[in-house]
């Protein structure tokens, strides 16, 4: 029951998000939005940061920043792939996380722990384009700049996906994609 009603608050504030952005969220609609009473949300969330915050590390816990204990032992590309992957599928999946995790980032209602977790998965990505770089699989290039094409391309591909495909993500399509992309940053 309690896993339903979460879920129910993040799909709602994720669909609000996508209407009226984080800055015009107000948790009396989120309420409504989720078909409950605005004194049971916050049962659940004492205000608006706590409630963005977890809904951050659901995401987070959702996509690719999951897989770095499973996939850290494996060859870059290979990480790269399996990230890219699950990534794609699940912004296509609900485009909405984009539209919240863009505005999230930058909004002030981010926490010092989702900061962080922001911090170690830049962290983690980083580390791994500076290892190709020394492996000489990657190219000599600010490894933020290359970070800002990956998710830049991954994020603008799943929005054609999800609107211009209707949601239709193959694994050719995947494959090609992150073809497209290990083409631009390897050596």
């Amino acid at each position: 029951m309690k896993l339903d009603k979460l879920n129910r608050i993040f799909n709602a504030t994720l669909n609000l998000t996508g209407k009226v952005g984080i800055a015009g969220l107000k948790m009396s609609s989120i309420a409504k939005e989720a078909s409950m009473a605005t004194g049971t949300l916050y049962l659940y969330f004492k205000n608006k940061k706590e409630l963005l915050n977890a809904l951050y590390f659901k995401l987070q816990k959702e996509s690719a920043p999951a897989l770095i204990s499973e996939i850290n032992h494996l060859p870059i590309e290979i990480q790269l792939y399996k990230m890219w992957s699950l990534a794609l599928k699940r912004l296509v999946e609900n485009n909405l996380r984009i539209i919240f995790l863009e505005q999230f980032l930058i909004s002030p209602y981010v926490s010092e722990s989702s900061k962080e977790m922001d911090a170690r998965f830049r962290n983690y990505l980083r580390d791994l384009l500076d290892k190709g770089k020394k492996e000489n699989q990657i190219k000599d290039v600010d490894s933020n700049i290359l970070i800002s094409l990956i998710i830049g391309f991954l994020r603008n591909f799943s929005t054609y996906i999800f609107k211009d495909k209707e949601g239709e993500l193959s694994e050719k399509s995947i494959d090609e994609s992150f073809s497209l992309c290990w083409e631009a940053i390897k050596k």
